[in-house]
């Protein structure tokens, strides 16, 4: 009896030791998982981190300012303005020539232009006020100083040389208003319709900011002027420097 107890006594013994070191290694797993999946997600969350800061970096070095994207757009469109000064040569009656290279004294240039896809229509203005070393005559007046009032119309080809320099050379049409200075009256201007040819280059110094360097030459065409048999300004050479301010479209 007394033997049958001892062998209860161990045999509770023994389950319950078996139980609670059970107990004890699931309890000891369960801490190695979750410490595991601590340091996992820790290791995670710093990677994603450390990937998003390079991936920050690699924008904000390689990202270009807007003023360079704007500038190397392929399809740029937009409007220029702006004054320009002049050195001016005139061929007039009687194969007078006359020229100036006073950009400040002999009048100004004002030109308009719609730019798209490497070409231009535009608009230019050229009021010129230029002196002769002599008195000439033309029909019943005469004068040393001339008013010449040209407006024209270009088309022009822009071609890009490189990254802020532009070729341009064009065509178009001059309606031409002449006469002596210091008449008063509208009806003493010649008026006369030349053809032209331009050509120069212009150079961004900004994206809004453009230098334009132009020579342009007009021949006086007499079949479409009033003054065909005689005309009053037969030729005209000017040299023009415009400040242009360019809006993109």
């Amino acid at each position: 009896m007394k033997n049958y107890y001892y062998q209860s006594t161990l045999k509770n013994f023994k389950n319950t030791a078996f139980r609670k070191s059970v107990l004890f290694l699931f309890i000891l797993c369960s801490l190695i998982v979750f410490a595991g999946d601590l340091n996992a997600q820790k290791f995670l969350s710093l990677e994603q981190s450390e990937m998003e800061e390079r991936s920050l970096e690699e924008r904000t070095a390689t990202k270009e300012p807007k003023f360079f994207d704007s500038k190397t757009s392929a399809q740029w469109i937009g409007l220029y303005f702006g004054v320009g000064f002049r050195k001016v040569k005139l061929q007039v009656a009687d194969a007078v020539t006359i020229s100036d290279s006073d950009g400040e004294a002999n009048g100004i240039g004002f030109n308009l232009g719609y730019f798209w896809d490497e070409q231009v229509v535009e608009y230019e203005r050229q009021i010129s006020i230029v002196e002769h070393s002599e008195s000439f005559t033309y029909l019943a007046e005469s004068g040393e100083k001339l008013e010449v009032i040209q407006n024209n119309l270009w088309y022009i080809q822009y071609p890009k040389i490189n990254r802020d320099l532009y070729l341009h050379y064009g065509t178009g049409l001059q309606f031409t208003k002449t006469r002596f200075a210091g008449t008063d009256s509208n009806d003493a201007y010649e008026d006369e319709i030349a053809l032209a040819i331009e050509t120069g280059v212009s150079y961004f110094v900004t994206s809004n900011l453009l230098i334009y360097y132009r020579f342009s030459l007009g021949q006086q065409l007499p079949f479409l002027s009033d003054s065909a048999s005689n005309p009053f300004l037969k030729q005209s050479q000017l040299h023009t420097i415009y400040l242009n301010f360019f809006f993109p479209l």
